[in-house]
């Protein structure tokens, strides 16, 4: 490999030494680079366009019926935007920003340039000394290649707004890709409609239940300290530097690449705070999967009928996840898979079946009321906690 590594990082490294938690530009267009292939977006048929609001308008009146709750942080009809994938990538990234940016600082606090020696410890390896220094300097272009990457990936894929259940900035829109939609209604030879008033539902009980202020605060404040684990993996990098062709070839593409792997980012050894923290966003997660798959389903029957197909294709669907999907719970600690919803499931029937739809309707009242890990699995405790009487001050 010679010097030339060595030599091309340390430019790099004067180069892109910014104050910012992450650097947000390359992470957009990083993004809207891979999800429209470098290609220029068509715009979205106008006749696709109304047909998708019509659906969600009807979906809208049936979703609030089942779950009491407004569609939006304003209390008026949701607004739907059809888009391409490259404009999907780009409003998530925005609605996205406080988050991300929580994340990143999140991420890169402990690796401030004063924990950092300015000169390379003489007793590592010149490419790992260097490294020591890039943990600091770096962190913000690796976290927007790692964020950037995942999200236009997932972009070409999403069939709503809610497939990553990110907090989002409150807002009375929800954007879908109606070409996304159309492929997978094709590929499992599907009705578009039925397809479309399904994926509606999804996204607008998702919508209610992120739109609450304590469920948006709760999450976030997970996901930020579930962040707080995550390091740069100097000796993941080091190892994948040396065995790539970057060090002969000096293919910045390839840099970007190696930078943007997940396993880039990893968790330290299993302490009690991040179990903890992992199980209450696991039991959150799952809470929130079952109780919108809940929702679906009772619309459904009431507007498709015979909703099998779909949900069996959404299942395979969930099994078959795709490489930016599984690299989002590597980055995010999102866990989004079959068992997640089936344990979610579960919680949501449990409750049901002891109290009622009622019963179930206390889940969003507050954040007192959210499931702990322990009530995701026994229901019944969930119920009793919920339902004690108040004690006076």
């Amino acid at each position: 490999m010679g010097g030339f590594l060595p030599g091309l990082l340390g430019d790099l490294l004067r180069l892109m030494r910014t104050d910012a938690p992450l650097q947000w530009d390359l992470a957009v267009q990083l993004a809207l680079t891979v999800a429209s292939d470098g290609q220029a977006e068509p715009n979205v048929e106008p006749l696709q366009r109304m047909r998708i609001e019509e659906l969600t308008r009807i979906a809208e009146l049936q979703v609030g019926d089942v779950t009491g709750m407004p569609m939006t942080p304003s209390g008026r009809s949701v607004t739907v935007i059809a888009t391409g994938p490259a404009e999907w990538a780009r409003r998530s990234l925005e609605s996205w920003r406080p988050l991300l940016e929580e994340f990143a600082t999140a991420i890169r606090s402990p690796l401030t340039a004063e924990e950092v020696p300015e000169e390379p410890d003489e007793s590592r390896a010149g490419l790992g000394a260097l490294l020591e220094k890039w943990a600091a300097a770096m962190a913000p272009a690796m976290i927007a290649l790692q964020v950037g990457s995942l999200i236009g990936h997932l972009a070409c894929r999403t069939l709503g707004q809610y497939e990553l259940p990110l907090p989002r900035l409150p807002s009375d829109e929800i954007a879908v890709v109606p070409a996304n939609i159309a492929a997978f209604a094709s590929d499992w030879s599907l009705n578009l409609d039925d397809v479309t008033l399904w994926l509606a539902a999804r996204d607008l009980a998702a919508h209610a239940v992120l739109s609450r202020p304590h469920v948006h605060s709760r999450l976030q404040s997970l996901l930020v300290a579930h962040a707080s684990s995550l390091r740069p993996d100097l000796g993941a990098l080091e190892h994948s530097l040396g065995e790539s062709p970057l060090g002969e070839t000096g293919d910045l593409g390839e840099l970007g690449r190696l930078l943007g792997d997940p396993a880039a980012l990893a968790a330290p050894p299993d302490t009690p705070e991040l179990r903890r923290v992992r199980a209450e966003l696991a039991a959150l997660t799952a809470a929130f999967a079952g109780y919108v798959e809940w929702v679906t389903d009772s619309v459904a029957a009431r507007l498709i009928g015979a909703r099998r197909p779909v949900r069996e294709a959404l299942r395979r669907r969930r099994v078959e996840r795709s490489e930016g999907e599984r690299a989002a719970e590597t980055v995010f600690g999102l866990c989004l898979d079959q068992n997640t919803l089936d344990r979610g499931e579960a919680f949501v029937r449990g409750v049901v079946e002891r109290g009622g739809d009622a019963e179930l309707g206390k889940l969003w009242a507050s954040e007192e009321h959210l499931p702990t890990p322990a009530e995701i699995d026994a229901p019944g405790l969930w119920i009793a906690r919920v339902n004690l009487p108040e004690t006076g001050g």
